[in-house]
């Protein structure tokens, strides 16, 4: 299968290129020539199928030409290592916990399975930086899976002031070929920084290449898990094919995911893009202008902080451009503010004994108001102590840490302190190469 861009500027290319460029040369992010439908046979079978045999057959629809059987299933057992179980919360109501990883997010399946894939297609002795911009999650996953990697160099860029001390310890204390960069600015500053570096020939020779969800590889492991929800939805006596996902949204790398799957062939009530106070995907679906340049609101729901994102792109192409067959399958619910949040969690304290992080939190509430009578499948993106001062402010308690979290805290390394310019962060990347 070929890899297009979504500005239509550029041929197609193979899957190892669209990786290794991250971004097209005309600016655009690379997205699959075809979403082919999947068998019926796979739908009729999906019940009895583990999360790595689901995400298996949907890795093979897209790279079975790429890459041969044995090498593809080590990359997807490794990155679909640890399941993603679902947990009844209310009548009507189920939770996907999508965290259980080693960094507790759903970011760890798709940067394992990138990790594997660079792997598997790079050139022996060939330098490889990756740059990744970050709330926390993104980060924390990416550092990970390229920790002690031979040959490659990770940069996470992160502004300052806006990432919880877990989130911070989570990506200083590793150390090795992992560098911390702490930008005076913004998550869409930091966006930028990374996408004027890889665009920059002068740094060509480097290998430069984004690990943030603009790169296809992050992408496409996150498809098998809307197949994998509706699989364990059936499972539970729930007709999955009503069920509202509601999806926590923030770049909307997730929601493009889901929206790809049901252009293969799942069946599923409305994909409902849960959003913060930015609230950026409703004007989006809704055909106005939105300022590409804005800046984020800061909310209880860091990772979805995006005054524009950068996924919207990848939605325009599943759709051809056609917003209103987007919004037939995509329902945005009105923004989510941090009040409504806070209530959530603590309601499903009290009556459920379930403690939701502010992002599964974004995804109920938005649910709730978009859907009051349907089944409703809640992703959990996070583990609730990935935003553990947040969590603390809410609840007005403690939240234990898992042994994930715990190794993190002990040791913490000093990051690089840069403005949010693209001099600054070559200065970076050249002080290690």
């Amino acid at each position: 299968m070929k890899y297009v861009s979504t500005s239509g500027g550029t041929e197609p290319v193979a899957f190892a290129e669209a990786i290794r460029r991250s971004i097209a040369p005309d600016g655009g992010m690379y997205m699959p020539g075809d979403l082919p439908k999947l068998p019926r046979a796979f739908f009729n079978n999906m019940g009895e199928m583990s999360l790595r045999e689901i995400a298996y057959v949907v890795a093979a629809t897209f790279l079975g030409e790429d890459l041969d059987p044995s090498a593809l299933k080590k990359i997807v057992d490794e990155a679909f290592a640890f399941d993603a179980p679902l947990v009844q919360i209310a009548d009507d109501t189920y939770v996907l916990e999508l965290y259980h990883g080693p960094t507790l997010t759903v970011k760890d399946y798709s940067a394992r399975f990138m990790a594997g894939m660079l792997r598997h297609f790079s050139a022996p002795g060939k330098p490889c930086n990756i740059l990744v911009a970050t709330t926390g999650n993104t980060g924390a996953a990416v550092a990970n899976a390229f920790y002690k990697a031979e040959g490659v160099n990770v940069f996470v860029l992160y502004p300052k002031g806006r990432l919880s001390r877990m989130a911070i310890s989570q990506v200083t204390a590793l150390g090795e070929n992992v560098h911390p960069v702490e930008v005076g600015g913004t998550i869409e500053d930091c966006k930028r920084m990374v996408d004027a570096a890889i665009a920059d020939s002068s740094m060509e020779s480097l290998g430069l290449m984004a690990a943030n969800s603009i790169n296809i590889a992050r992408v496409l492991p996150l498809v098998s898990l809307a197949f994998h929800a509706a699989a364990r939805l059936d499972n539970a006596g729930v007709d999955a094919s009503k069920a509202a996902f509601a999806i926590p949204s923030g770049n909307l790398s997730i929601l493009a995911a889901a929206a790809m799957a049901r252009r293969m062939g799942l069946q599923t009530g409305p994909l409902i893009g849960a959003t913060n106070a930015n609230g950026t995907l409703g004007r989006l679906l809704a055909g106005k202008a939105v300022d590409s340049v804005a800046q984020p609101v800061r909310t209880y729901a860091p990772a979805i902080d995006m005054a524009y994102p950068s996924g919207w792109p990848r939605l325009l192409n599943i759709y051809g451009g056609d917003t209103g067959a987007m919004r037939a399958d995509i329902a945005a619910a009105p923004a989510v503010g941090d009040m409504e949040i806070a209530y959530a969690v603590n309601l499903m304290r009290q009556t459920s004994a379930y403690t939701l992080d502010p992002h599964a939190a974004v995804a109920l509430c938005a649910a709730r108001r978009a859907v009051p009578d349907a089944a409703k499948l809640i992703f959990a993106t996070g583990h609730p102590a990935k935003q553990l001062d947040i969590m603390t402010r809410i609840t007005g308690g403690a939240i234990e840490l898992p042994v994930q979290l715990t190794r993190f805290m002990s040791v913490r390394r000093h990051p690089a302190i840069v403005p949010p310019t693209l001099p600054a962060i070559k200065k970076v990347i050249m002080n290690y190469n």
